[in-house]
Formats: structure tokens, C-alpha cells, sequence
């Protein structure tokens, strides 16, 4: 039955019809039992949170809904029934159907906070309503800031249910920009990093929507966030969390990602659908030094059966960084659909990161009307930083179809620190303005990659052992298919493809190319 599930999905993803738009518009009908998790690596098998058969309906807590005018607040009543039901052993707080507005609630371990179907849940435009600060993880760095409009700190066996909606209302909060206090902060110690989330205009950092700090076991399912402030959902230091069904749309958020796994493991992520005004779905590990001492990494996450739409902001469908200095590995993305995204499947990082991002698996993911680049490595973000070179390494990626790109796939390296081990296969571009460029990169295996394109189907700059097989390179430039530069470029072992069909930079010597390496494996 598994096995014709995905069949199922996989051909659903192939075939991009006005039909298919729309059924991935919204999240399918999501199954209550979780499929065993897979992946090339070992997983921990997940299961949800169990509660204790009690419920506390906030309307016994004196909770209120919002009235016309939406002022009525529940704050009070909303977090007294999640105490109540923390002190009695666990069990179900509902939020039932209705209008209801609340300032930040605080979820506690053994609770299931349920939002019932026809919920609606406003929060607080009052920005006095969301102090005192909490500790939080602000784009890489630990500081105290505004209290997320759902904070779970250091909670377990807890969870956010329901297909109840949540609205953050977060245009009072939009009108500030983007604070990234992360250079100031790092010169000083945490117990004095409260000032950054306390400022008035433009000076305040948004809080998040939805924040679980070093928790265990937890579950979001079904519910519907939009109009948060900042990034959605952020896992930071949590180990055994299971967000599935859920949709998000924060297009008109700058800084509006999704999900985000920050030096969290053993995450399961499905079925989710993501509109988004940043990345859909990123993982991250920590800034710069503050993230090297720290050291923790991300790790050991499972991402499948999922869809992202309209991810602006120059982000995409899923990324790796930019924040990578606790180092991401082991983690397996599969079963996908990006639609006019600005990207698709992203690596940013930086000097100044360190550490490494490695073993990253990818399957089965089509991308349609992307604005940038379809699959881009950036080593280099936001400049070209100083300090400790990050790694990225052993980086698998399959069966992808790309429909309508600009730049098809881009793999930059940095000058001390190129990319490695790099595996490209059944890999199909069309409608591409350019193919593939690759700069600085070492050991990349290319199989069955087809590319159709306007400009010059690949130009490789400082690339040295390339083992290619099936490679299939057109474009409509009169050019050769392929230009070869860099003086550090060789070993370029190029299978079946025709070595008449490459151009090689005056002063590379012919002999760089070959049909096959008799000691090289696929």
C-alpha cells in the first residue's frame, strides 16, 4: 500500500495540469497514521504525542469571543486552561469554534493545544501584550525579544493541533524592517541582550509566530497560519518534532519563512503546503561564532510530500543556511512540488560560518516557473565575509524536472573551500535561458542530466574530477555546448558526450579531457 501511495504522489508531481495546480494549492487530506520514516541514513522512528483522554474547553476558563470589533481578548483564559491542564497530568485545551483574539499563549509539556475547525484565532495588535521578552533565536544569535504569538519552552510530549486558523495580524509589526542585531549582540553576554526586542519604530525586532526552545516530542498538525510577523514555525534545540498538514501563508512577510530546523534532530516534516515570504522550508544551525562555540548541529531530518508556492524574497522551496556554523547532515528531502518560487532546492552560506553541510539527500521534486536559479550553491552569501570557510559536501540530488528557469542550476565554491562530492542524476531542464554553471568543485558526478537551454547549455570554471555519463546538452547559442575554464580545471571525464562538442579556454590543454577513467565508479 505504501509503495502505491507513492506512486500515486510521484505521478501527481509529473504531470502539471490546471488540475494539479489546484489540488496543490491546498494541503491534501493528510493520513492520521505517520508511514514509517526511510532514509539513506539511520532515522529515529516517530511517533505523536499521547495525551490523557481530559479536556479543558477555554470557555470554562471565562474566554470571550472577539466581538465585532474583535477587542474582546481571551489571553488569560486561553493560558489559564493550558496551566490547568499541565497541572492535572496532560490532556486536550480546545479552542472551539468562533472568533477569538488573544495575545501570546504559552503552551506547556503534556498539553495538546487544539484549534477546532471553524476557529479563528486573532492575535494581539498590542505590542505591550507580548512583553516580558523570552530567550529565542534571532537569525542565528540567542537574544531576548518580544514573546513569539506561540512560545513552547522547554516543553514535552505537547502539541498544536486542529484546522482552526491563526492569524497573526501582523501589519503593525511589518512596519518595521529587518534587525539583525547579530554583531553587536555576539560581543556581549546574553543576560545583557533584552534591549534589541524593546525598541519603538523602526528599531524592534519582529518576534516569530510560532517558537519551540529546547523541547522533546512535540507535534504540529493540520492547523493554518497566516499573517505572521516573522519566520512561522522555528524549531531551535528541540529533538523529536513532527510538523505535518500544515499551511502557511505569509507572502506579504518580509523574513516570512516557513518551517525552520534550527540545531534541532529527528524532525519529520510532511504534507505541508507553503506560501511564503521567504524560504518554505530552511535549515539552519546557528551564525558565525557564537554557532562554532555552541557546536550543535542540525541533523537527522526527514522533509516529504510537500509544496511551495509563491516563495518570494529571493529564497526557495527548501535551503541549507545561510546560518550553518553548528553544521547540517544527514538529511533527506523527497516527494515535492516548487511553483514560482524565486528558487528551488538552495545552499547559502559564508566565511565567517564554518563547520560543514553534508550529507543531504534529494529525490523526486519538480519545479515549475522558477524566478533565479532552479538548484544554486552559494558559498558565498550576502559577500565576500571573512573568517572560518564552511564546507559543503557529499551532496546527492535526483530525479528533478525544471520547467522555466532563468539559470538552471549553479554550484559556486569558494577559493579555499570548493565544493566536493556532488551527485547529479535524471536530472531534466527545460525552458532555461541558461544550463549548468559550475565554479570550484571537486568529484562531481553528473549522470543522465539533460539540459535545454537559450545560452550556452554549461561552462565550467576551475571543476576538477568530473565523471559525466548521458549527458544530453542543447541550447540555440552557436557556441559549443560546453566551455571549459580555470586553470585549476582537469580530470574532466566526460563518458559518452562528444569531446569535438567542448571548448576549452585558450592555454587548458586538450589532454584535461577523456571519455572514461578506467579506476573511476559511478
Amino acid at each position: 500500500m505504501k509503495c502505491c501511495l507513492r506512486i500515486v504522489w510521484s505521478l501527481a508531481l509529473v504531470v502539471m495540469t490546471g488540475s494539479l495546480h489546484a489540488q496543490l494549492r491546498g494541503v491534501q487530506e493528510v493520513p492520521y497514521e505517520i508511514a514509517p520514516m526511510e532514509a539513506p541514513f539511520e532515522v529515529r522512528q516517530l511517533q505523536r504525542p499521547e495525551f490523557p483522554d481530559r479536556e479543558f474547553n477555554i470557555l470554562d476558563f471565562g474566554a470571550q469571543e472577539a466581538g465585532p470589533q474583535r477587542h474582546v481578548k481571551s489571553t488569560e483564559a486561553i493560558n489559564a486552561a493550558v496551566l490547568e491542564a499541565h497541572r492535572s497530568g496532560g490532556g486536550k485545551v480546545i479552542v472551539p469554534a468562533g472568533e477569538w483574539l488573544t495575545g501570546p499563549i504559552h503552551l506547556l509539556s503534556h498539553v495538546n493545544l487544539h484549534f477546532a475547525e471553524g476557529c479563528k484565532v486573532f492575535f494581539s495588535e498590542d505590542k505591550e501584550d507580548y512583553l516580558p521578552v523570552v530567550i529565542q533565536r534571532y537569525e542565528g544569535v540567542e537574544a531576548y525579544n518580544y514573546s513569539p504569538l506561540i512560545y513552547a519552552y522547554r516543553v514535552k510530549n505537547a502539541a498544536i493541533t486542529g484546522k482552526g486558523v491563526l492569524d497573526g495580524q501582523a501589519r503593525h509589526w511589518l512596519d518595521w524592517g529587518t534587525v539583525q542585531p547579530r554583531a553587536m549582540a555576539t560581543r556581549m553576554p546574553l543576560s545583557r541582550r533584552t534591549n534589541f526586542g524593546k525598541g519603538s519604530g523602526s528599531e524592534g525586532m519582529r518576534p516569530n509566530f510560532m517558537v519551540f526552545w529546547e523541547s522533546e516530542d512535540v507535534l504540529v498538525e493540520d492547523v493554518t497560519l497566516r499573517n505572521g510577523p516573522m519566520w512561522n514555525i522555528h524549531l531551535v534545540y528541540t529533538t523529536g518534532a513532527i510538523v505535518r498538514g500544515v499551511t502557511v501563508n505569509s507572502v506579504d512577510s518580509h523574513n516570512g519563512d516557513g518551517i525552520v530546523v534550527d540545531s534541532s534532530s529527528d524532525i519529520l516534516l510532511e504534507y505541508n503546503h507553503l506560501e511564503t515570504g521567504d524560504d518554505a522550508i530552511v535549515l539552519k544551525s546557528g551564525f558565525n561564532e557564537e554557532g562554532l562555540e555552541i557546536n550543535r548541529p542540525t541533523e537527522n531530518v526527514l522533509i516529504r510530500n510537500f509544496s511551495a508556492y509563491d516563495v518570494r524574497t529571493g529564497s526557495g522551496g527548501v535551503v541549507f543556511g545561510s546560518e550553518t556554523s553548528g553544521g547540517i547532515r544527514n538529511v533527506y528531502v523527497h516527494d515535492a512540488h516548487f511553483e514560482r518560487c524565486d528558487r528551488g532546492i538552495r545552499f547559502k552560506t559564508a566565511r565567517g560560518r564554518g563547520n560543514a553541510t553534508e550529507n543531504i539527500y534529494v529525490r523526486d521534486i519538480t519545479l515549475k516557473d522558477i524566478t533565479y536559479e532552479a538548484l544554486n550553491f552559494n558559498t558565498f552569501y550576502q559577500g565576500s565575509g571573512v573568517g572560518v570557510a564552511p564546507l559543503v559536501r557529499n551532496i546527492d540530488i535526483r530525479n528533478i524536472k525544471i520547467d522555466g528557469v532563468p539559470k538552471a542550476i549553479v554550484l559556486i565554491g569558494l577559493p579555499e573551500k570548493w565544493l566536493e562530492d556532488i551527485y547529479l542524476e535524471n536530472i531534466e531542464v527545460v525552458n532555461a535561458e541558461e544550463g549548468i554553471r559550475l565554479e570550484r568543485v571537486k568529484n562531481l558526478h553528473m549522470n543522465n542530466v539533460a539540459v535545454s537551454s537559450k545560452e550556452r547549455a554549461m561552462v565550467m570554471d576551475d571543476v576538477f574530477e568530473l565523471y559525466a555519463g548521458g549527458l544530453k546538452l542543447k541550447d540555440k547559442s552557436n557556441a559549443k555546448p560546453i566551455l571549459v575554464k580555470g586553470r585549476y580545471s582537469g580530470v574532466l571525464v566526460m563518458g559518452d558526450f562528444p569531446l569535438k562538442d567542448i571548448e576549452l579556454e585558450e592555454g587548458l590543454r586538450s589532454d584535461i579531457l577523456m571519455d572514461r577513467a578506467p579506476d573511476a565508479e559511478w
